[in-house]
């Protein structure tokens, strides 16, 4: 794990007590005492991954039947899209839903890995390769274009400067790599202090001539928007 700490205490332990009790409610959801969990049915017995921990076996059984799918949906990408490629998660929360794309070289960047652990989650049980790489989107500790591919999933309006991330994966992305985010627009909140729009994306990604808006919605794979919010994708990769 690599990477650098700068404290952001009221904002990040709201993110923490809110994975804290994601595990409680995913424990709930694997043993079937919740029929549905962000729309995802509760696993049959022959679809919950094993563990000895049985909390570990809630998480790896969630990553399997809701993250990487949900990877794929909200990008709207197949498991092939980058493979051979170095691909780099902005903001990819407790667990690698980037390996849902095979044979690629995955770096997930996130602040907060230190309190993911400190609440439960797991970062040792996952693809082989794998790279938490604990940093700020405003200042990742990668080099100049190391990745040929920088993808996000409703974590870029977690940022603190929109502008700075966006200036920050324009280094790292190598000429003619691809983005992708999908972006949620909303009013601000404790923990995604962002109100994006076209407009703010436009302005602050006007740099990547081939990213374009390919779809805007109010659901998602996972969740329904609040009257008044979207979901929107934003690529160089025509789905």
């Amino acid at each position: 794990m690599l990477g650098r700490t700068r404290p952001r205490p009221d904002k990040y332990a709201l993110e923490e007590n809110f994975w804290r009790i994601e595990i409680d409610r995913i424990l709930a959801w694997y043993r079937g005492e919740r029929e549905v969990h962000y729309r995802t049915p509760a696993p049959a017995p022959e679809d919950r991954v094993q563990h000895r921990d049985p909390r570990l076996a809630a998480i790896l059984t969630w990553f399997e039947l809701h993250q990487k799918p949900k990877y794929l949906l909200d990008l709207s990408l197949p498991p092939d899209a980058f493979r051979g490629m170095r691909v780099l998660d902005v903001g990819s929360g407790p667990m690698p839903s980037g390996e849902a794309f095979a044979e690629c070289e995955l770096y997930c960047l996130d602040p907060l890995f230190p309190r993911y652990l400190n609440a439960g989650w797991p970062l040792h049980l996952y693809r082989s390769g794998t790279r938490f790489v604990h940093g700020y989107a405003e200042s990742m500790p990668l080099e100049d274009e190391s990745c040929g591919a920088v993808i996000s999933v409703n974590a870029i309006d977690h940022v603190d400067d929109f502008q700075a991330a966006a200036a920050e994966i324009r280094r790292v992305l190598r000429p003619g790599g691809e983005l992708c985010m999908h972006v949620h627009y909303h009013p601000p909140t404790g923990t995604e202090p962002l109100e994006l729009d076209d407009e703010a994306v436009v302005q602050a990604f006007g740099w990547c001539e081939r990213l374009e808006k390919r779809s805007e919605s109010h659901q998602k794979s996972s969740a329904l928007a609040a009257e008044g919010e979207s979901y929107v994708l934003w690529s160089t990769i025509e789905p």
